[in-house]
């Protein structure tokens, strides 16, 4: 999709949160760092390298842990990944996660994590 064609229903706000991207079906465990978050996705740095994001690919069934300093539980957030960039040369493999959310509790938790100022953008 073009970049001019491309937009977000909803917004994302910038930040450095931790995280643990797994296939649902206990496929693929990685761990990322959170660079962007909305109530719609996220986009998700793989750190491990090494690896190659084995499993990562566009459609997969994922589920996102996201640890965030406000909560004392991991967030899960269930998605698919939309979109997925093989990192290389020093720069580590990331990719996009569009959100379905099926539980409301997890929606409000994200909802308020975003709007917490706590975190470090």
């Amino acid at each position: 999709m073009a970049a001019r064609d491309h937009f977000r229903a909803h917004a994302r706000r910038r930040v450095d949160l931790d995280a643990i991207l797994r296939g649902r079906d206990g496929g693929f465990s990685h761990d990322a760092r959170v660079r962007d978050l909305g109530l719609g996705g996220a986009c998700v740095e793989l750190t491990e390298l090494h690896a190659g994001a084995v499993g990562v690919e566009r459609e997969a069934v994922v589920t996102l842990e996201v640890m965030a300093p406000m909560l004392w539980d991991p967030l899960l957030l269930a998605g698919r990944v939309a979109w997925v960039r093989r990192g290389g040369q020093g720069r580590p493999t990331r990719a996009g996660v569009r959100f379905e959310h099926r539980e409301p509790a997890a929606l409000y938790a994200l909802f308020q994590l975003l709007g917490a100022h706590v975190y470090d953008a």
